[in-house]
């Protein structure tokens, strides 16, 4: 029997899965026209493990057997099981090897966008927080106070100031445009910056308040994809804005620490560093390094203060997107951290 093809077109049969369970309806709305469902008869394999994966899996009816390359009993998963609400394979290879035990249907879903959906989406958690009044002359020495820059080299710090681009904009007047692509960086020199959230909600959402001193956008320089917000000004100012070529060469580039993952196991073992994931909880349910934590990119921001400071923090993801978001927040903030440089 051919494997057939449908395409899908309801929403809640993605609701119903790990973790497209905790992502907004816009967002589940950019994931189904990648998503399909897939028949199988009795004996068709999902995912041959080992073999990269560019769709992840999950059972919809029928079941499905999972085998290991351990030599443990197989594990057969029906439905009910509530292993069934996560993924059966998943990028960046197939841990094993998925067949259908029975005639069975799996909701098959783009890995790579299902990744950037939810790096846009998680990377978007402002924390919302007051603005000190500052003079317009202290936007410099309130940027250079911050952890982040006072570890950028001196070189880069100079080539920084000579890049900065000045922009004058007006009160209303949009910054960045949710859903647009990510050019540049910014710097609040004078006025005042809102960031905002739109989506399908009568009301758009304000996330943080941005003074003079304070950066933003730098998030979807980094995870290469859209804005996952407005930025509107509240008052008549001035910004600093730097180029994403400008911005990934001389601020990105020095503070991320990337790590092989033989170094970072090294690292990890002798107690100077742990694992952070950065993933949501259902996606590190069974594939999470022994003894990290998990503390998802869209909480990042809030929760940052609990985490102490004398130990390397290496944050992993799927693909390397959100790890990479993760560990520049990390940085921003005084910590140390780096991203797993996968093979």
């Amino acid at each position: 029997m051919s494997q057939i093809r449908q395409p899908l077109d309801d929403l809640a049969v993605l609701r119903r899965f790990v973790p497209m369970d905790a992502l907004t309806e816009d967002s589940l709305r950019r994931l189904l026209p990648a998503a399909s469902i897939r028949t199988l008869a009795a004996g068709q394999t999902v995912a041959r493990g080992g073999q990269p994966l560019a769709l992840s899996s999950w059972l919809l009816d029928g079941a499905v057997q999972i085998d290991d390359s351990s030599g443990r009993v197989p594990s057969v998963i029906h439905p009910a099981d509530p292993r069934a609400a996560h993924r059966l394979a998943g990028p960046p290879s197939a841990a094993a090897t998925v067949f259908a035990q029975t005639a069975a249907r799996v909701l098959e879903l783009d890995a790579a966008l299902l990744d950037l959906v939810l790096t846009w989406e998680q990377s978007g958690g402002y924390q919302v927080a007051g603005i000190d009044e500052a003079a317009p002359d202290d936007w410099m020495t309130r940027m250079l106070q911050a952890p982040a820059f006072q570890r950028l080299p001196a070189a880069n710090l100079h080539a920084l100031f000579q890049r900065l681009q000045p922009v004058d904009v007006r009160r209303g007047e949009p910054v960045i445009r949710e859903g647009e692509s990510g050019d540049w960086f910014y710097v609040v020199v004078e006025g005042r910056c809102r960031i905002e959230l739109q989506g399908q909600q009568p009301k758009s959402l304000t996330l943080a308040e941005f003074g003079p001193g304070e950066c933003f956008g730098e998030e979807a320089l980094i995870a290469g994809l859209p804005r996952n917000a407005s930025a509107v000004m509240l008052s008549d100012g001035r910004l600093m804005r730097l180029a994403r070529s400008d911005f990934l060469e001389l601020l990105e580039e020095p503070l991320l620490l990337r790590l092989a993952p033989d170094a970072a196991a090294r690292r990890v073992a002798d107690g100077s560093a742990c694992w952070l994931d950065v993933r949501l909880p259902g996606e590190c349910r069974d594939d999470a390094p022994p003894g990290s934590l998990n503390l998802p990119l869209q909480l990042l921001r809030a929760k940052t203060r609990q985490l102490p400071r004398e130990r390397l923090y290496i944050c992993i993801c799927d693909s390397g997107r959100r790890s990479a978001v993760a560990a520049y927040l990390l940085s921003q903030r005084g910590y140390q951290a780096a991203v797993l440089d996968r093979p």
